[in-house]
C-alpha cells in the first residue's frame, strides 16, 4: 500500500562480492561511469567506514578501499561501488519495482565494466524514523503492543522514557534472514553512524531483508528477482508491525 507521507528516512539495497582484479585500479570508476553518467552524473570519492568495537567503546576508523560514489542530478540518490559491494541508496523512494529494476540496471552496468562470477550477499533496508507528535504521543494507537515494548509502559511520577531500542532477527529459510530494530530515540540521538541524527525525538522502525549464499547469480534480471523477493519480505513485518490507523496517518488510502 503506498503511503504518500511515508516515514522512510531512507531504502538501501548492496550487493557483496568477493574482490575483483579488474575493480583494484581507478579506471574502473571511469568505465562505471561512463555506463551509469547519464543518470548519476555527479562523483565523489572516499573511503570504506568501518567500526572498530573496543571494551566499552565503539571507534570509526577509516578504511583503506576506495570507494566511489554516484549521485543523481537532485543528490536523493546515490550509488557507491567499491571492490567488494555495489550499492543503490536513496531518499526519494517511489517503491520497490523502480528500485529494483534500477538495481538490476546497476547489476548489468557492473557486469559491462568487468566479469563479476557472483555475488556472496544482497541486502535491501528500508529505515523509518517517526517525528509526528500525534504518532509519537500514542505509539499504541498505532503500533502493534508486540512491537511497543517499555514504549508502551506506563511510568509513573515524572519518570520519562529517553531512549529504547529492540533488535530481533528471523531467518526466513536457509539463505534469507530479515534483521529488525526498532524504539525510540531521543533528540541528537541515532542507532546508526550513516544516519545524520535529528534534532527531534523519533521512533524507528528498521527492516534489514538479506539473502546470502556461496554464490548469488549476478545475472542482473536474477538480482531483480531476488531484491523484489526481499522487499516484500520486509514490508510483510512492517504491515503486521503497524496498525491500520498508522497507514492513513501516513497517506495509505484503506
Amino acid at each position: 500500500m503506498p503511503l504518500l507521507k511515508a516515514p522512510l528516512a531512507r531504502v538501501l539495497a548492496q550487493l557483496r562480492f568477493e574482490p575483483l582484479a579488474a575493480l583494484d585500479s581507478p579506471n574502473a570508476a571511469s568505465l562505471f561511469a561512463a555506463e551509469i553518467g547519464q543518470t548519476y552524473p555527479y562523483l565523489e570519492k572516499g573511503a570504506e567506514f568501518n567500526m572498530v568495537i573496543g571494551p566499552g567503546q565503539v571507534s570509526p576508523q577509516m578504511g583503506q578501499t576506495p570507494v566511489w560514489r554516484f549521485r543523481s542530478p537532485d543528490r536523493a540518490t546515490t550509488v557507491s561501488l567499491s571492490n567488494g559491494s555495489l550499492s543503490l541508496e536513496t531518499t526519494a523512494y517511489r517503491g520497490n519495482t523502480e528500485f529494483c529494476r534500477a538495481l538490476s540496471e546497476l547489476a548489468d552496468a557492473l557486469k559491462k565494466v568487468t566479469y563479476v562470477p557472483a555475488y556472496t550477499r544482497l541486502g535491501y533496508r528500508y529505515t523509518n524514523r517517526v517525528t509526528d507528535e500525534t504518532v509519537l504521543q500514542d505509539l499504541s494507537k498505532f503500533v502493534r503492543s508486540e512491537i511497543l515494548g517499555v514504549s508502551g509502559v506506563e511510568l509513573g511520577g515524572s519518570v520519562m522514557l529517553q531512549h529504547s531500542l529492540a533488535q530481533a532477527a528471523f531467518a526466513i529459510d536457509e539463505t534469507t534472514g530479515l534483521l529488525v530494530q526498532w524504539g525510540e530515540m531521543p533528540a541528537g540521538g541515532s542507532y546508526d553512524p550513516s544516519l545524520p541524527a535529528l534534532q527531534q525525538r523519533s521512533w524507528v522502525l528498521d527492516l534489514d531483508a538479506f539473502y546470502q549464499a556461496p554464490a548469488v547469480s549476478s545475472n542482473p534480471e536474477q538480482v531483480r528477482t531476488k531484491a523484489e523477493s526481499l522487499a516484500a519480505s520486509a514490508y510483510r513485518f512492517f504491515r503486521w508491525a503497524v496498525k491500520d490507523e498508522f497507514l492513513v496517518q501516513f497517506g495509505g488510502d484503506l
